[in-house]
């Protein structure tokens, strides 16, 4: 199974993007469709062994009326469109209809002379036939395909009123509406020019991104510092970046000591030191001084890059309320027509108008109801939402996860590394049997081949000892159990005591001492030397200062928090007694977070989970959403829905406010594409809107959509 994704040109309105959808899904070999208006995107998802591929899908797209190409690298670019084809058509059609509309008023309030009806028609034509040409090609491909469009409407009405005006004409009637059809046209067009400039600006996030790249890099090459591309850097390349630079590409530091702003990418505000072996960011600032950084990651791998993915993928896709907009905008044009002829028939037969009139009342319904803010209603908010999350370092996967974030009403968190700093140090060791120094080596050589946490703080421990480097021998790391492995022929294990309980080590005559550093906060591990107990190692963990805070902001919105942790029930309760949290779950292994998170969802909760380490990857895949700690590791990152890229745990309480808050704006869109229709089709219908008013409301309804989604931008979180 494969996605290809695809540039599509031409769509205007959500029955556009229905037409595309259905006509792709018709093909053997394709297993789901996701078109974006917004974007002017599709991504194709092909069954296993499919035998069709991208030229099927283009040729099928251009049946329908559109054109179709594979989305490249260029398309990834964000550019501000010229709209100068559209600027033309409005110019156009505005020096049409201004003309018939001066002389009309100026008959009426002033007994101007009017227009001669010839000079009329010629400029109804090069509004109609010119500047509105764009609405037919759009609709014949339509019909053609058996769907009926937005733009279907607009031929349909604009047709009508100019072709009645010539029936007039040429029976010698003086009642004409030229100028009814080129101000709808005008009209019209200035809506969709409105909207696209409107929709421009929602991809704005993604436009700062991708300009924060430097095009140039300062690179030493044969013994030489240089300037080159930046597209030309290679991995280990060595960098030099001055003061005020950007840093090119994601690096760590040889030499040289400054401070980086950090905040495009992570919305870290205040700078942050960095020295030898510090990881660097592309596209981030240095501050002062100058340093040296070797190239860790280019082009695609760079985390810039890796975010700009991120946000257009959530911003392609689809969150599972924009169904409703599809399912109404399938059946609504169809709909409109039905009631626009039905109000024709009821005004000429039943209440007596004359034809003319019929036909006025009949186009004012077909204008108002143009479906085109119900199909902007929700791409425009997941667009907007999913780039104020990257501005604020909170990365969401997809449509899907930002809706889905903000109905949690239960979260479970790790401890240690996601509550605490994570940085842990050893607080006492004990050595209870055997030579001090061997122990010490025993311990510290077997502890360096885990990334845990406590493992790596043994080791550092280690490391400031001076200890001799020792080979190990069938090294295993056991999930929520500890480490094993053969040393100088012995069988060496370091782990919890829960273990050493199940491997009938008797740790009774230290269980006081235990006890009494778990309760201070401690996490625990036993040396067995050949199965016995040689030491006993006491680590421990700050709680990050921001916990409190964070579980009381989650707390306030309605979410219960839990703590869910492989260590002991005493440092566990210790810690959650600091953060405030009630909920605690203690001594599990891996798979038992999972356990607990179906355990709540099978009350009815719905359940995030936020971890950073690779024995939290099934819980996060787990939950309903999984939050994934930025500096956590590859593995957590992957697994999670939604990645806090900041080491703060404040992003996770931004990334469910904005969800929140998008989703309120996706309700506030639809009510306000519904409402337009359902007010202003029975005003047309019943003779209070002339055509005119209702294309100005159509368009209006449009661009109100995409400037409340716009006030996303400006939201608080």
């Amino acid at each position: 199974m494969h996605k290809e994704e695809f540039s599509i040109i031409g769509m205007h309105c959500a029955a556009c993007v229905g037409r595309v959808e259905k006509a792709v899904s018709k093909l053997d070999g394709v297993e789901d469709v996701k078109v974006n208006l917004l974007t002017n995107k599709g991504t194709v998802t092909y069954t296993e062994g499919s035998t069709i591929g991208a030229a099927e899908v283009i040729a099928a797209i251009e049946k329908i009326g559109f054109e179709a190409h594979i989305a490249t690298d260029a398309d990834m670019k964000v550019e501000k469109p010229s709209h100068k084809g559209q600027y033309i058509r409005l110019g156009v059609a505005a020096l049409m209809a201004i003309p018939m509309m001066v002389s009309m008023m100026g008959h009426y309030l002033w007994h101007w002379p009017m227009l001669s009806h010839e000079i009329e028609l010629v400029l109804a034509t090069i509004a109609q036939f010119g500047a509105g040409w764009i609405f037919y090609t759009s609709a014949f491909a339509a019909i053609r395909s058996g769907t009926l469009t937005m733009d279907v409407l607009v031929a349909l009405g604009t047709s009508v009123a100019y072709g009645f005006s010539i029936y007039q004409m040429a029976v010698g009637n003086h009642d004409v509406y030229f100028e009814t059809s080129a101000w709808l046209i005008t009209f019209i067009l200035l809506g969709k020019l409105l909207e696209e400039i409107a929709k421009g600006r929602t991809s704005e996030a993604i436009q700062k991104l991708v300009a924060l790249q430097p095009s140039v890099a300062h690179v030493e090459r044969n013994g030489e510092w240089m300037d080159i591309p930046t597209k030309e850097i290679v991995l280990g390349d060595k960098i030099q970046v001055r003061a005020g630079e950007k840093v090119p590409v994601d690096g760590i530091i040889l030499e040289g000591h400054s401070t980086v702003d950090e905040a495009m990418l992570t919305g870290e505000s205040v700078p942050v030191e960095k020295g030898q072996s510090s990881q660097v960011i592309g596209a981030t600032v240095n501050m002062s001084g100058t340093f040296i950084m070797k190239a860790t990651a280019i082009g695609e791998e760079t985390m810039l890059s890796q975010i700009i993915k991120v946000v257009e993928q959530a911003q392609a896709s689809k969150a599972s309320i924009q169904r409703i907009a599809d399912v109404v905008a399938s059946y609504f044009v169809p709909v409109v027509i039905g009631i626009a002829i039905l109000t024709m028939i009821i005004w000429y037969f039943a209440l007596g108008s004359t034809v003319g009139e019929a036909l006025l009342y009949g186009t004012a319904v077909l204008v108002i109801a143009c479906p085109c803010a119900l199909g902007l209603a929700t791409p425009t908010s997941i667009m907007v939402g999913s780039g104020l999350g990257a501005e604020h370092g909170v990365l969401i996967k997809s449509a899907e996860f930002l809706e889905k974030a903000g109905h949690i009403n239960a979260i479970i968190m790790d401890k240690t590394g996601t509550l605490t700093e994570g940085k842990l140090s050893v607080t006492k060791v004990i050595y209870t049997a055997g030579d001090e120094m061997y122990n010490l080596a025993f311990t510290v050589n077997l502890e360096k081949g885990s990334t845990h946490p406590i493992a790596q703080a043994i080791a550092k421990y280690g490391a400031s000892k001076g200890v001799p480097q020792m080979i190990v021998k069938d090294f295993q790391d056991i999930p929520g159990k500890g480490l094993e492995g053969h040393i100088a022929d012995k069988l060496i294990r370091v782990g919890h005591t829960r273990w050493m309980q199940e491997l009938g080590v008797d740790i009774t005559p230290w269980q006081a001492e235990i006890h009494s550093l778990e309760e201070q906060g401690n996490s625990v591990s036993v040396l067995l030397v050949d199965g016995t107990v040689h030491g006993i190692w006491a680590v421990a963990d700050t709680l990050r200062p921001e916990t409190p805070e964070v579980v009381k902001a989650l707390q306030e919105q309605g979410i219960d928090v839990w703590m869910v942790t492989g260590d002991n029930a005493r440092t566990a309760n210790y810690i959650a007694a600091q953060a405030g949290i009630t909920h605690v779950v203690a001594e599990v292994l891996p798979q038992d977070k999972a356990n607990t998170i179906a355990t709540l969802q099978s009350q009815g909760k719905s359940v995030g989970m936020v971890g950073d380490g690779i024995n939290d990857a099934p819980a996060l895949a787990l939950a309903d959403i999984g939050f994934g700690i930025g500096h956590g590791t590859d593995v957590a990152i992957e697994a999670a829905d939604i990645v806090l890229v900041r080491n703060d745990l404040r992003t996770l309480v931004q990334a469910v406010t904005i969800s929140r808050k998008t989703m309120t704006n996706i309700k506030q869109n639809l009510f306000w594409a519904l409402i337009f229709n359902c007010i202003g089709i029975p005003l047309a219908a019943i003779g209070y809107l002339s055509p005119i008013i209702a294309g100005t409301a159509m368009a209006f309804s449009s661009v109100t959509v995409v400037s409340n989604a716009l006030r996303l931008k400006r939201a608080k979180v």
